[in-house]
């Protein structure tokens, strides 16, 4: 893929996030444009990720604007990230131990008493969230190993004492002087990462996924055998992450071997790219473009946005897809969550490709999101379902033979695609693909909770875990789905906050998206709808409407910080804004109440 290093990386300031417009279609192709203009993706600056550069490369482009990008962050109460859910503690170790170790250089580029003293409030904040009776951590990837390798790298720092030439007055306090490092959570010991770090040092192989955190590997970053992914010309990431990049750069700078220096000048240019784009702080992940591309269509096809998408959009998408399935982006490992989804934006798309990709992520019970994945993720399995049922749904526009029955064809093709017309896949496949929605159906129909909502790995929210699974279950999960889906209505209807919105904490644009598009892709073919549905339609689409435009969202996305994917959330909000404003228009309102 060729990526134009200069089109601008992260989040800048301009960017149309989230909010109200008042034609959606015309803010569909604006989002589709950008698009192409910013292959490499819209994601916000990570303070994690950030920190970890501050960190390991002083040296790059944009490094004081990284140090004044996380001293400004810090909030009141010593911390950085979202106060709520345990999420402050990977950020706010990063943030600490940077401003730490830029403290510590010989000529820091800030203020080294205002360095100082967010370093003690932010150590403050870390030893009341680390300790026995800090909240339980969330479940984001590689926290287990992030977490220890930040407490050991401050505790490194603390044991030195005062770094020479600083102010005694106003700078980090001699060892005696303090109350010692943040310590380890509950359950956490550290084991896991001496484990990992003990198998790169004796050369084993980087498992994928870990070398998106190569960062965690320290010293063991040396040792790490490691290939560079090629993004652009003369441009290359290690894991699609500036802090991994940054990690194995400074491994392998005093390397001799040619190869691995030719492959470090390509990292460095990555970095300088990122940054370039940025203005200095850097995003967890980058570039993302299936990622991007995938959930930005699909949400605006799946909603009926009119607008037409470029075939380079589709063949981004197609061309990616391999044996195992397509990765998020280059550098990351293929996964079940991305392949489901751009396999989905196709079929949307009229371009339908046969879901075999996913096999290699199928278990027993469920799909896994990478092979080896520990725990499960509803949101990827809806995602597995949407892939399934539309394929097959549009498969069955020609053919209704091929193996599957009819009652296992019907469950999946009630509503034509606009599909390129294709043979019904033949024999066995059909009967494995219908047989595939049934368990995943069945999986997400046992995983719902009590009051009807869902909650994944990957997303902070429940309001877009519902909206992924109520809509996969209400597509392609059969009539056995129906009750599921109507207990998932009755929890959204539930949650509705006084103004309209909806959220997990606070409403917020992109959660008050996922409740209404739950609500009104589910509704029934014809007839009047409750009085209640409608109100609080009526409702989410004023809020929506008077939403700030061009402004950030809340962070509400796990990567290894939370982050903000900028052109997904807007294609969630126009979904949004459309169905609503065709749903006002139709009158399809009843006195009734359920």
């Amino acid at each position: 893929m060729t990526v134009d290093v200069n089109a601008g990386t992260a989040l800048l300031p301009g960017t149309c996030a989230t909010g109200g417009a008042a034609d959606p279609a015309a803010g569909a192709r604006e989002l589709v444009a950008g698009l192409l203009a910013r292959p490499w993706g819209q994601v916000s600056p990570s303070v994690y990720e950030t920190g970890r550069v501050v960190s390991l490369a002083p040296w790059l482009a944009g490094h004081a604007e990284r140090v004044a990008f996380l001293v400004t962050a810090q909030r009141a109460d010593g911390g950085w990230g979202r106060p709520e859910g345990g999420y402050a503690l990977v950020p706010t170790l990063s943030a600490t131990e940077a401003l730490l170790a830029e403290l510590r250089r010989p000529s820091p580029c800030a203020d080294p008493v205002v360095l100082a003293g967010a370093v003690r409030r932010g150590l403050e904040a870390a030893r009341r969230w680390s300790g026995p009776d800090g909240p339980p951590l969330p479940d984001m990837p590689a926290i287990e190993l992030i977490v220890p390798s930040l407490v050991s790298l401050i505790d490194g720092h603390l044991a030195q004492g005062r770094p020479d030439g600083v102010d005694p007055q106003g700078a980090v306090p001699d060892r005696a002087g303090t109350e010692g490092g943040p310590g380890l959570p509950a359950g956490m010991d550290g084991s896991r990462l001496s484990a990992v770090r003990a198998w790169l040092e004796a050369g084993g192989r980087v498992p994928r996924k870990l070398v998106h955190a190569l960062e965690v590997a320290g010293p063991a970053a040396a040792a790490a055998k490691i290939v560079p992914t090629p993004v652009g010309p003369g441009v290359a990431s290690v894991g699609a992450s500036p802090a991994a990049g940054a990690a194995w750069l400074g491994a392998v700078r005093t390397a001799d071997d040619p190869g691995r220096l030719r492959a470090a000048a390509g990292v460095r240019r990555y970095l300088e790219a990122v940054v370039a784009g940025s203005g200095g702080p850097v995003p967890c992940a980058i570039p993302v473009t299936v990622f991007e591309r995938g959930w930005t269509l699909s949400w605006l096809r799946r909603a009926g946005v009119p607008v037409d998408v470029p075939a380079e959009l589709a063949a981004s998408l197609r061309e990616g897809l391999g044996p195992e399935g397509v990765a998020a982006g280059p550098g990351l490992p293929q996964d079940a969550d991305t392949t489901s989804v751009a396999l989905y934006a196709l079929t949307l798309l009229g371009e339908p490709r046969e879901p075999d990709g996913l096999w290699p992520y199928e278990l027993e019970t469920h799909f896994c999101t990478w092979q080896g994945e520990e725990g499960f993720s509803p949101t990827t399995n809806a995602h597995v379902l949407d892939a399934f049922g539309a394929y097959l749904r549009a498969t069955a526009r020609t053919s209704v033979t091929g193996g599957a029955t009819s009652s296992e064809v019907s469950e999946v093709s009630e509503t034509p695609f606009a599909a390129t017309a294709l043979p019904a896949p033949a024999g066995r496949p059909a009967a494995r693909y219908a047989a595939a929605v049934r368990k995943v159906s069945a999986r997400l129909r046992g995983c719902q909770s009590e009051e009807g909502s869902w909650l994944d790995r990957w997303h902070a929210s429940p309001y877009y875990a519902t909206a992924c699974c109520a809509l996969a279950l209400h597509e392609f999960g059969g009539a056995e789905s129906a009750r599921a889906v109507d207990r998932a209505v009755r929890w959204v209807l539930a949650g509705q906050h006084a103004d309209g919105s909806w959220g997990r904490w606070e409403g917020t644009a992109e959660e008050t998206a996922y409740a209404l598009q739950t609500l009104l892709l589910t509704l029934p073919e014809g007839g009047d709808v409750p009085a209640e549905t409608a109100e609080a339609v009526a409702r989410g689409h004023r809020f929506l409407s008077d939403a700030a435009d061009g402004e950030e969202g809340p962070r509400l996305w796990h990567d290894k910080d939370l982050y903000f994917p900028a052109a997904i959330v807007r294609a969630a909000v126009l979904g949004a804004l459309h169905l609503a404003d065709g749903f006002l228009a139709s009158g399809r309102t009843s006195a009734r109440r359920p």
